[in-house]
C-alpha cells in the first residue's frame, strides 16, 4: 500500500509567491525529508515517518517551527505563512489519498465511492458506527461496533456487503484500512443521550418511510407501486385501533420492510419494531389490514400520519404513473 510520500518525487513547492521553499525529498528507511527556506536559509529540516502529511503531531512540529523561525524575519507574517503551509499539507494528503484509492481494486473503490458522509458515530453503549453505503445499484445502512471498526480485518464488512448487498466481496487487510481511514476522516459523533438503540432504529425506518412514501387521496388509486400509501381522513376504514375521527396512512407492507431492510435491519426485526412504534405512538396497534391489489392481496399498516410527516398537502390528487385498479 502507498502512502503519502510514495505518490511524489522529490519536488520544491513555493508558499506565498516563494517567501518560503519548501524541498519534499523521499528517502531511504521508509522516511521523507522537509526542508523549510526563506531567502536560501534553512527555517526547518528533518526526517519524518511518510505519514507526515496526515499526522497532526509530526505536522504541528514542523509547523511549529517554521512559524517560530519566521517571526523574527522583518516583512514577513509568520502566522500567514503556517496558514498557507498547513493548506498545502492538507492538499498534499488529500492528492495522496486520491493515488492511493486509484491502486485499489475496483470494487473497494466503489465501496469507497458509494458511500455517503458524514459517517453518523453514536455515542452510548455500545457505541455504534453507522455507514450509509449504494453498493451494486442498492442503498443500505450499515451498523458496526468499535470491536469491528478496530479490527486489522475487513471480515466484518465483508459479511455485511453478503448480508445487505448479495455480494461476495473479497476485502484485503490494507483495504479494509484504506476504507477507515477515509470513513474516520469523514465522521460525525452524534448524542443520543437517553435514547435507546430501538429509538433509534425507529426513527431511521420512519425517515426512509417518510422520504419515500407516495401517499394517494383514494384506494383506488394504491396502483402496483408498493410506495403507495392510502391517505385514509378520518378514519373511513375502521381501525379500531385509532381514535374515530382520526387521519390514518395504510402503508403497504411490503414497502415498510423495504424501508426496514434500508435502514440495515434484517426482516426477524419486524416484530420488534412494530412494537416499538406502537408503544410510540406512530402506529396505530399490530393489526394490519390486506386488501385486493390486482391480483395480489396486499398488507397495509395503519401509520399516524404526523409522525411520518405527512398531510394533506403531500397528497397525489392525480398520479397517472399509478394504474387504478378494483379494491
Amino acid at each position: 500500500m502507498t502512502d503519502p510520500a510514495d505518490v511524489v518525487e522529490g519536488f520544491t513547492h513555493e508558499i506565498a509567491g516563494g517567501v518560503v521553499a519548501v524541498t519534499v525529498e523521499p528517502i531511504p528507511g521508509g522516511k521523507v525529508k522537509l526542508t523549510a527556506e526563506h531567502n536560501d536559509e534553512v527555517l526547518e529540516s528533518g526526517e519524518y515517518k511518510r505519514n507526515v502529511f496526515s499526522k497532526p503531531t509530526p505536522r504541528g512540529s514542523f509547523l511549529n517551527s517554521v512559524e517560530e523561525s519566521l517571526e523574527s524575519k522583518s516583512g514577513v507574517d509568520a502566522s500567514d505563512i503556517r496558514r498557507e503551509l498547513k493548506e498545502w499539507f492538507a492538499e498534499m494528503n488529500e492528492l495522496a489519498k486520491e493515488e492511493q484509492e486509484d491502486l485499489l481494486p475496483p470494487e473497494i473503490q466503489e465501496i469507497l465511492n458509494g458511500t455517503q458522509y458524514p459517517i453518523e458515530i453514536y455515542d452510548g453503549e455500545p457505541t455504534t458506527w453507522k455507514v450509509t453505503l449504494e453498493y451494486a445499484g442498492r442503498l443500505r445502512e450499515l451498523e458496526f461496533t468499535s470491536s469491528e471498526m478496530i479490527s486489522d480485518s475487513g471480515g466484518a464488512l465483508r459479511e455485511k456487503i453478503a448480508n445487505q448487498f448479495f455480494e461476495l466481496v473479497e476485502i484485503q487487510e490494507e483495504d479494509w484500512k484504506a476504507i477507515r481511514d477515509r470513513w474516520q476522516e469523514r465522521t460525525e459523533v452524534m448524542h443520543i443521550a437517553d435514547e435507546t438503540a430501538n429509538d433509534a432504529i425507529a426513527e431511521r425506518v420512519l425517515e426512509y418511510i417518510s422520504n419515500n412514501v407516495m401517499p394517494v387521496d383514494d384506494q383506488d388509486k394504491l396502483g402496483n407501486d408498493v410506495a403507495s400509501a392510502w391517505y385514509d381522513s378520518g378514519n373511513s376504514a375502521g381501525c379500531d385501533d385509532a381514535p374515530p375521527d382520526a387521519d390514518i396512512l395504510w402503508v403497504q407492507d411490503s414497502f415498510f420492510v423495504d424501508q426496514l431492510e434500508n435502514a440495515g435491519k434484517q426482516i426477524e426485526y419486524k416484530g420488534q419494531l412494530v412494537k416499538d412504534l406502537i408503544s410510540r405512538g406512530e402506529l396505530h396497534g399490530k393489526k394490519s389490514r390486506r386488501r385486493w391489489i390486482g391480483s395480489s392481496r396486499a398488507k397495509y399498516w395503519p401509520f399516524d400520519p404526523d409522525s411520518l410527516g405527512v398531510d394533506p398537502e403531500d397528497i397525489a390528487i392525480d398520479d397517472p404513473a399509478h394504474s387504478e385498479v378494483e379494491v
